[in-house]
């Protein structure tokens, strides 16, 4: 009689499990059916409105609440489907459970018998058919579910076009060894008078401003490929990266003349993720230290050459699956070249090792795709890499990659990378955070949710006052010390290159590629110089011996001098 009831329970846990993995699996197949064609008309309206005239400040302050509006329900209906199909696994693999403990507590005693198998074998052949059948049926449908409700962002194309160059381990010679040390604090010393990768330097940087904002053109080159990525500068070599759906490249100009001085191609790619086109191919900004320069790509190659354009080493990460592209700029910090790689369905902190390539840690989070670069921390004469994810900002340790905390703060669709000060971490972005953590121990010191944030460009220090500068034309000061907000002023256009601080001010670039000159007051910000390039800009201008530097949307590197 016991045996019986539990052979009853059996059949109604495996009925009940059947039917919960029927109802989901129509539940989520229409949740797909309905879903999909609501995102792409709103994905279609996004488009059209943005090619309308986004200096209306009201317009551009309503593509930009419609875009985090719509990017905010694509992440909640994804979610929502992977939480689906990990749920349609756990209940079918419990399903095959469950079949198997019938199987090994009732199985049927069995006779050899001669000539026909008995009834009782016929019936264990019968069920042994039926399981493995439903495994495989469920097995195929989960695969079919995962393909179509959860679909891949990047696509198997073919291969690259030739590159004239390759790794060390391709052509069969010797990797490069680690023949020298490089001292952390004395790197990032030096590199307070280059401008060495986004946004410039770590520490304050010394370059100075131009004479005056009554600019000429000095020099201007066209550049082979597209990217997205700003111009990095070492001494007298600019360096940039460009690429498209079939070549990839570093190029070296020279900052006094803009001579093309070298092109180094990048080696073939496995695979060619799916992009758009305003993240392209080669959105990440260089690194450049005294001897190397360093390039990431959206294929998920990680390339450093020497500065007279040789090939050192060539790094292959993980196939990139993230919606519209990689983006995320790397960090150098002496040794170490830090990449963070949030993925749609895994997010990796790397530190590769300048010298070889080689991973000296990799650290995975709980987080989701983003596009945010890391920011380096140092406190104590010690090196820590801060990060800004989908759901959390997190402190890592810089030589074992040991996270030292994480804070649960975050949310949207995170771009923007964070400024550093006095123990202090201050992060701004639509629909994730606005304030400031402590490095001691993530603690948020305060948070601002009323002031619109940006979605693009990175917010700046400046003295007392953190400055928000919206892709709309807004911009924000808050209060360094406790958040609330100052001021706010309206400009002709919008932002999507991150604002800088050289020289005591602060240089920013509009979409129209308008270059500013600002110092910020008490209760505004006064506008220090003007200066119409007539080219539209995306990318953080770099300076050099008192020159500024920027690449434009059309492709072309252009350097300005003050007039005498």
């Amino acid at each position: 009689m016991k045996n019986d009831e539990m052979r009853r329970t059996l059949r109604f846990l495996q009925w009940t499990a059947l039917t919960f993995i029927l109802t989901l699996g129509l539940l989520l197949a229409y949740d797909m059916y309905r879903s999909r064609a609501p995102i792409k008309q709103a994905q279609d309206e996004l488009a059209d409105l943005k090619q309308q005239d986004l200096a209306d400040a009201k317009l551009a302050k309503t593509v930009r609440d419609l875009d985090y509006l719509y990017r905010s329900a694509y992440f909640q209906t994804k979610d929502k489907q992977r939480r689906g199909v990990l749920l349609l696994g756990i209940a079918f693999f419990l399903l095959c459970g469950l079949f198997g403990a019938e199987m090994f507590w009732f199985a049927p005693k069995l006779k050899v018998p001669r000539g026909t198998a008995s009834v009782p074998e016929k019936e264990r052949r019968q069920l042994l058919i039926f399981a493995s059948c439903g495994i495989v049926v469920m097995a195929v449908a989960l695969a079919v579910l995962r393909i179509v409700l959860v679909p891949s962002e990047a696509k198997k194309p073919a291969q690259i076009a030739d590159a004239p160059n390759t790794t060390a381990e391709q052509s069969g010679k010797a990797k490069p060894v680690q023949t020298e040390t490089i001292d952390l604090l004395a790197a990032l010393e030096a590199e307070k008078t280059q401008w060495p990768q986004f946004r410039g330097s770590t520490l304050p940087n010394s370059n100075a401003l131009p004479a005056s904002w009554d600019f000429q053109r000095k020099w201007s080159s066209p550049i082979e490929l597209s990217g997205n990525n700003s111009p990095v500068i070492w001494d007298d070599l600019v360096f940039l990266s460009g690429g498209d759906g079939k070549n990839h490249a570093v190029f070296c100009y020279d900052a006094n003349s803009g001579e093309l001085k070298w092109k180094t191609a990048a080696p073939p790619a496995a695979n060619m993720p799916e992009v758009t086109e305003d993240t392209g191919y080669a959105a990440p900004t260089m690194c450049a230290d005294s001897k190397r320069v360093y390039a990431v790509f959206a294929t998920g190659q990680v390339l450093c050459l020497a500065h007279d354009g040789t090939l050192l080493w060539h790094k292959q990460l993980p196939d990139p699956v993230i919606m519209y592209g990689y983006a995320s700029s790397p960090l150098l910090m002496g040794d170490k070249l830090v990449v963070q790689y949030d993925m749609d369905e895994k997010q990796t902190i790397f530190a590769l090792n300048v010298f070889t390539g080689e991973t000296m840690w990799q650290t995975e989070r709980e987080s989701a795709q983003s596009w945010s670069s890391p920011k380096a921390v140092v406190a104590d004469g010690k090196g820590m890499v801060f990060t800004a994810g989908n759901m959390c900002a997190e402190l890592f340790d810089l030589e074992t990659g040991k996270r030292l905390w994480s804070q649960d703060c975050m949310g949207g669709e995170v771009a923007a990378s964070a400024s550093v000060r006095d123990g202090k971490i201050f992060f701004s972005n639509s629909g994730a955070f606005t304030g400031a953590l402590g490095v001691k121990d993530g603690e948020i010191l305060f948070r601002n949710d009323d002031s619109p944030a940006p979605d693009v460009a990175s917010a700046v220090l400046f003295g007392d006052q953190y400055l928000l500068f919206g892709s709309g034309g807004t911009i924000i000061a808050i209060d360094a010390a406790d958040g609330h907000e100052l001021y706010e002023e309206d400009l002709d256009n919008g932002f999507y290159a991150s604002p800088v601080t050289v020289g005591g001010k602060v240089v920013a670039v509009d979409l129209d590629g308008v270059l500013y000159q600002f110092e910020p007051e008490e209760d505004e910000i006064e506008i220090r110089g003007k200066f119409e390039l007539g080219k539209k800009v995306v990318c953080v201008p770099a300076f050099h011996k008192g020159n500024i530097i920027l690449r434009t949307a059309e492709n072309e590197l252009i350097c300005l001098e003050a007039k005498q």
